[in-house]
């Protein structure tokens, strides 16, 4: 959100480039540029709101179920395919959850989906000038989906070279399409491919340029989201591969932003549709039903590498979920194939029935929290609230919080926006060299300052603590007779006391 707002503003990222090809983020480790790119043009015509932030994310998720739906509906003489896809996609949990809680990564996957699904549409399609536009598009879209996840720079290779061999094959395309289609990835992937080459090969510490993008480089990696390649990676892959099947299985990931257990990114009961749905035997469908269950197999399959080396929680494999979830529309499409229409009409609500409960029970709220998905990254409202609390009566003090660095960004968020030069000013910094990253403030950023240093405080100024932390970081203030607590507020989704110093 800091680096739209700031495109919109001032032209460029938070760093100051103009053109990114990649943000390198206050902490220095990088962030996907794909889904800044697509919001952006709304924020600057119709203004900042969570709303309109978070708007596109869904839109793509639901053009996306609907893209799939369509294709299976009207490429199969069966509609009944269609009907279980369908049932199975909207009620999948990690499609609501990662749609709604706009995470940078999570546009890829759906970027990747619908490649796919305009690389089926040109393989149905008879005529030739209808075949490459969709064969375009379908290059397009996977190229671009490499903007969104760095995980994807591992994934897409693989993918795209498995659908090369298979659309070859299968005499799906000519080797004339592939080569054209391939090209045109190729080229919209090469800046990033470039940039890939610079942070990782050459470890660059400085802003470069390539063509007309701009380059950040990273003070920091992501190679704490990898297994170790230490001692044996063998073994290292093998509790890898366990702790993510446990997830799958269990229905969480433990972490609150991305799943509610036990329901999964799939629910667990409905594992036995897909697996029946990933080992169905050809025979059971015509030729375009089996033809679009090659791709979506493909596409999971060329996941397995990522699975081996990259730590599993539902963000890091989310390629996997969108291919689960059509193959369990599949594998419920040949489970009800025998039984009558009663029974399958009975079965088939019972998925919809439990994400009811999932939805009315869990998603729109949890422990009286106004939203479940937001509670480890900050509520917007809540920090206006408490912004505007010190800027309009409490002007000429200090507010001490715990862990400014995680919070920076929220409250940067609810201020006016600032440039980059603005910011460095206000952090009394000297205009940085080319090339150099300024990271988040550690100790102080206006008004706010670091707990750990309250005993700087002076008489007037505020300190907010979490009410389950009183007895551990806040303990020195609420048993400390110069504080006392003057409100009761939330930060976070979370209680907190407002103490005064005296």
């Amino acid at each position: 959100m800091n680096e739209v707002i700031s495109k919109v503003s001032f032209g460029t990222d938070i760093h100051g480039l103009r053109h990114p090809i990649y943000f390198a983020s206050v902490w220095g480790q990088g962030q996907s540029v794909l889904y800044a790119w697509i919001v952006a043009p709304f924020i600057k015509l119709f203004g900042f709101s969570i709303y309109l932030f978070r708007a596109p994310m869904a839109i793509l998720s639901i053009l996306t179920i609907l893209g799939i739906i369509f294709s299976i509906y009207f490429s199969s003489k069966d509609k009944f395919l269609a009907v279980c896809v369908a049932v199975s996609l909207v009620t999948t949990p990690w499609l609501f959850i990662s749609s709604r809680w706009v995470l940078d990564a999570n546009i890829s996957p759906i970027f990747v989906m619908l490649g796919l699904v305009f690389m089926y549409e040109s393989m149905i399609r008879s005529s030739k000038r209808s075949r490459y536009i969709w064969l375009v598009f379908s290059a397009i879209f996977l190229a671009l989906s490499a903007y969104g996840y760095v995980a994807s720079w591992m994934y897409l290779p693989f993918l795209v070279v498995a659908l090369i061999i298979a659309s070859i094959l299968k005499k799906w395309f000519s080797i004339q399409e592939m080569l054209i289609w391939s090209l045109i990835i190729f080229v919209i992937a090469l800046p990033l491919v470039v940039f890939a080459y610079r942070v990782n090969i050459q470890h660059i510490n400085k802003f470069s340029k390539f063509l007309f993008f701009d380059f950040p480089y990273l003070q920091a990696n992501r190679v704490s989201s990898l297994i170790s390649f230490k001692g044996s990676i063998l073994g290292n892959i093998r509790v890898n591969v366990n702790s993510g099947i446990k997830q799958v299985i269990f229905g969480t990931d433990s972490l609150p932003q991305n799943s509610v257990a036990p329901y999964g990114a799939i629910f667990p009961f409905m594992l036995v549709f897909t697996f029946i749905g990933l080992l169905a035997r050809k025979s059971f469908f015509n030729d375009n039903m089996r033809n679009f269950h090659t791709i979506v197999l493909i596409s999971l399959f060329s996941f397995v590498p990522g699975m081996l080396v990259i730590k599993p929680n539902y963000n890091h494999w989310n390629f996997l979920w969108l291919p689960l979830a059509i193959l369990t529309g599949y594998g419920l499409y040949l489970s009800f194939q025998r039984i009558n229409k009663i029974s399958w009409s009975i079965f088939l609500a019972v998925p919809v029935v439990i994400f009811w409960f999932f939805i009315f029970n869990f998603y729109f709220g949890f422990n009286n929290q106004e939203n479940r998905f937001n509670n480890s990254n900050g509520s917007i409202a809540e920090t206006q609230v408490i912004d505007h609390e010190m800027t309009k009566n409490y002007k000429h003090n200090k507010l001490y919080i715990e862990s400014l660095p995680e919070t920076f960004n929220i409250f940067r968020l609810s201020k006016k926006p600032i440039s980059d030069s603005q910011y460095l000013l206000m952090e009394n910094k000297a205009m940085r060299s080319s090339g150099s990253i300024v990271p988040a403030p550690s100790t102080s950023y206006g008004y706010l300052r670091d707990v750990e240093n309250v005993s700087h405080a002076s008489k007037g100024d505020l300190a907010m603590i979490y009410e389950d932390d009183l007895n551990n970081q806040g303990y020195r203030i609420s048993n400390s007779h110069e504080w006392h607590v003057i409100a009761n507020s939330e930060f976070n989704h979370r209680k907190v006391k407002i103490f005064q110093k005296e």
